[in-house]
């Protein structure tokens, strides 16, 4: 290698997936690649040290110029990129909504050139399209060594997917599960829950997160039409080259289903808020520029973000996992609550590994949602426990222990087991919290004009967020970062959560987690009772006065 340059690490993924390898990349073929910088002053991004003891009406969370200006790269970096492009004759742009990245585009042959790699067409079993990637370590000049941090749109494999029943069962060839006498409005579960009911919602705006798939907004209203709700505010934001393109056909499952539960789900729970639907492309770069189009949105002032997309922490490069999680940051510094589905694999969220977990879940700045069951018989008695539906669908309510990211200081007195996968004490545990996942028991949801009982936990992350902005609404405040403060208050007599202590989310009792009294890596601290959620975040404020 030049002496004049240096390795980039971290740029491919920490699981290598069997693909056959079909042609080069023309190099003629213009492509856009994000540059992802060191901030200017990353010593105080932590949301850890600064907000998490940090009182609700205490937190001074940041407008999008104020985070921007805080966190985002230096100017002599700036210069440093720019001279970059210059060198391969790349064209480089950025954005005034841009925390911390910059976006080249020019040739595939002048990216092969700049970074030191070969482009080629690549196709995996498991994905139905081909994709571009390399097999080189990325290199730099060395004037970029502590300037870059990452660089994404060289690889574009599949970087997430639905953990849901849908993805699961069309694969299997099972149509949509079926309305039963157990399947219910999403809106029931507001009291079964016992959502704040002097809220609803007002005032609030709920961002969803799809990289692919779409809905109908004809089929949307007629949906809430037909359940006797009204029609919701239901808004679009596509990042190009993304776009709301359904396409799903009457009968099947899709991934039309998991965005149509999604905002049905959400705007269900949280009828006056605003629902804003952001679709991006589904690789490393197209999740961090989605991200950052939510985070940093001057037009709506997101409450809180729903996220049902994951894969494996192994299946992501270490470069993005780190991004992403930074950006998770920034979110909690703008007093937003990331909500992200656990995962529906039980305890092997990589396909024949035990022991690893779904990222963004796994992210220490996110509230990870787990699955359960929840019974009400006919007197009113509930019974709720962990969701498995293994013997049927292969598909349990995810959790475990990172292999990435280190314990929180939340999670230090919850007992959460070593990693079973590496034999590793201290990693962060998955999930925090859950709701009811369970096609049994399951959300009434429309999507192709097709009616069914969907669940997953997938299902369980916009419950949450409905949640969080309409404690948002009562308390007049945003509360952002509520991860360890549901810790916090689980410490106390309050008890704000139900917790799970009967079930377990492996293949069978005893490969896998049981559920505990306490904290467990199948539903963490257990399912929501709102309003006492609520009524100790409100004690908290007059305790402080």
């Amino acid at each position: 290698m030049d002496k004049h340059r240096v390795i980039l690490v971290g740029t491919h993924t920490l699981f290598r997936p069997q693909r056959d390898r079909i042609a080069p990349v023309r190099s003629d073929k213009e492509i856009t690649v994000t540059v992802t910088l060191r901030g200017k002053d990353d010593s105080n991004l932590s949301p850890l040290q600064s907000l998490a003891r940090v009182a609700i009406e205490q937190r001074r969370h940041l407008t999008v110029d104020q985070t921007i200006r805080a966190f985002s790269h230096d100017a002599k970096d700036d210069v440093a990129i720019r001279r970059f492009a210059r060198e391969y004759h790349l064209h480089c742009s950025t954005s005034v909504s841009d925390a911390s990245s910059m976006q080249l585009r020019g040739s595939v042959g002048q990216f092969n050139r700049a970074f030191g790699v070969s482009l080629f067409h690549y196709r995996e079993s498991k994905n139905y399209s081909k994709y571009h990637a390399f097999e080189e370590e990325v290199t730099l000049p060395a004037y970029l060594e502590q300037v870059v941090t990452g660089v994404f749109g060289l690889d574009t494999h599949p970087a997430g997917r639905r953990p849901g029943l849908s993805h699961r069962m069309s694969a299997l060839g099972i149509p949509p599960p079926p309305v039963t006498t157990k399947t219910r409005k999403p809106a029931e579960f507001a009291l079964l829950y016992n959502f704040p009911s002097a809220a609803i919602g007002r005032g609030q705006s709920i961002g969803l997160l799809e990289f692919g798939g779409g809905f109908r907004p004809r089929e949307l209203n007629s949906y809430f039409a037909s359940i006797g709700a009204g029609t919701p505010k239901v808004l679009v934001k596509e990042v190009p080259p993304a776009a709301n393109q359904p396409r799903g056909k009457r009968g099947t499952l899709n991934p039309d289903t998991e965005v149509y539960l999604d905002i049905e789900v959400a705007a269900s729970l949280a009828p006056k808020a605003t629902v804003v639907v952001y679709f991006g492309e589904n690789t490393e770069q197209g999740w961090l520029r989605t991200l950052q189009a939510a985070i940093l949105d001057k037009s709506r002032d997101l409450s809180a973000i729903s996220i049902s997309w994951g894969q494996a922490e192994q299946e992501w490069s270490p470069q993005a996992l780190v991004e992403i999680d930074r950006l998770f940051q920034l979110a909690a510094h703008r007093g937003i609550t990331i909500c992200c589905s656990s995962g529906d694999n039980g305890i092997s969220e990589l396909n024949g590994h035990p022991f690893t977990v779904a990222f963004p879940a796994s992210s220490p700045h996110v509230l990870a949602c787990g699955g359960t069951r929840l019974e009400v018989n006919r007197s009113g008695v509930r019974a709720e426990t962990v969701w498995n539906q293994w013997r049927q669908f292969k598909l349990a309510s995810g959790g475990g222990v990172s292999n990435v990211f280190p314990l929180p200081p939340y999670q230090k007195t919850v007992k959460v087991p070593s990693s079973r996968s590496n034999k590793r004490d201290g990693g962060r545990g998955v999930p925090d919290v859950a709701a009811n996942a369970s096609s049994d028991t399951g959300y009434l949801i429309e999507a192709d004009n097709t009616r069914m009982s969907m669940g997953g936990t997938s299902a369980a992350a916009p419950l949450w967020a409905a949640l969080i902005a309409r404690l948002n609404e009562v308390l007049e405040t945003k509360i952002g970062f509520l991860t360890p403060l549901l810790y916090e208050m689980n410490g106390t007599a309050v008890k704000a959560v139900w917790d799970i202590v009967n079930g377990f989310n492996g293949p069978t009792r005893t490969r896998g987690y049981r559920a505990r009294r306490g904290w467990d890596a199948c539903t963490g601290l257990g399912s929501p009772d709102g309003e006492k959620i609520l009524n100790w975040l409100m004690s908290q404020k007059k305790k402080k006065r």
